[in-house]
């Protein structure tokens, strides 16, 4: 639907990717874009606050971008959450992400005391870094990624999520590994799911000497970290290889774009390091309805099935971690 005015607001902090389909959103469907901007006595609560660059800064970079629309656009100063919303009668839509859509409907409720006519709300998906969690001003600033969303850090496990991590929360099949494993290919197929992704040599080699080729191994030539035998039989069954450096503990930042790559075609992943940890972003990267299947010591066989709501559980873990 196009409109003729729709408003729009943000800090703007470290001008990203994120900005961009924010304005190209609000640009593509309007036929002028009023753009406001906090002020430094909007950002007063804000942690770090000093490190947020000046409103200058931060309105000389939207307008470059602006212009490339040749539109026609506004942009204005904000002290308060709702700015000019609340007043100007002309106004047709705003656009919102998942975490202001709220404030767009306070913006409408007070409208629509004032007797103004309540604005569409244009709700706008999140744009996310090479991890998969949102890309944002306050990640930028800490050196996690930079303004196109690729990462800069490496991801290092807590003592606490350890303990927590060993307890699944996802399906576990227990029993000796020739019952487990098909099992776990009996429910895949019961399942109607897509691919399987296998993270760990020994989980790779049972579901390879069972006849069924995961579309994915991620392997390190180690169990316990003593050599495998079977590693160069396992390797040769892919014809698509990719390698990666990944230190015990550690999700590394080059791991990301690699197991992207990797998880788009039938491939093995070689690990130099450990791979134990490669089930999250293996999580995130792969597609929904797809398995990760990765080994639990003891006990037996964990799946994880992807979905959006699983995602959205890892994103959450990802965030507890150092950087």
């Amino acid at each position: 639907m196009k409109y003729g005015k729709v408003i729009i607001g943000g800090t703007f902090d470290r001008f990203h990717l994120g900005h961009e389909a924010f304005l190209d959103r609000a640009f593509q469907c309007s036929e002028k874009v009023l753009i406001g901007i906090t002020t430094p006595s909007m950002l007063e609560k804000i942690v770090l606050q000093d490190s947020i660059w000046p409103y200058e800064r931060r309105k000389k970079d939207v307008e470059e971008f602006a212009k490339k629309y040749g539109k026609e656009y506004e942009i204005f100063p904000i002290e308060d959450v709702f700015g000019p919303s609340t007043e100007k009668k002309d106004l047709d839509a705003i656009v919102a992400t998942e975490d202001t859509k709220h404030t767009c409907e306070r913006i409408n409720n007070i409208r629509k005391r004032k007797g103004l006519k309540t604005l569409d709300i244009i709700t706008f998906p999140y744009v996310y870094a090479e991890d998969c969690r949102v890309i944002s001003s306050s990640r930028i600033r800490d050196g996690e990624i930079d303004r196109n969303g690729k990462i800069l850090v490496d991801y290092s496990m807590t003592d606490r999520l350890r303990e927590d991590l060993q307890k699944p929360k996802s399906m576990i099949f227990e029993g000796d590994n020739l019952t487990v494993t098909k099992d776990i290919i009996s429910y895949i197929h019961e399942q109607h799911l897509d691919n399987l992704v296998c993270v760990g040599d020994e989980v790779s080699h049972d579901f390879l000497e069972n006849g069924f080729k995961p579309k994915n191994i991620i392997v390190d030539g180690k169990v316990e970290r003593k050599q495998t035998r079977y590693f160069n039989k396992m390797i040769r069954k892919y014809k698509d290889r990719f390698s990666l450096s990944n230190p015990s503990g550690i999700i590394s930042k080059e791991s990301w774009p690699i197991l992207k790559k990797a998880l788009e075609k039938c491939s093995v992943v070689i690990v130099d390091g450990e791979e134990d940890l490669l089930v999250f972003p293996a999580v995130l990267l792969a597609n929904n309805n797809s398995a990760i299947v990765y080994g639990q010591p003891g006990r037996g066989k964990v799946i994880v099935r992807v979905n959006d709501d699983k995602k959205e559980e890892v994103r959450k873990l990802l965030s507890e971690f150092n950087t």
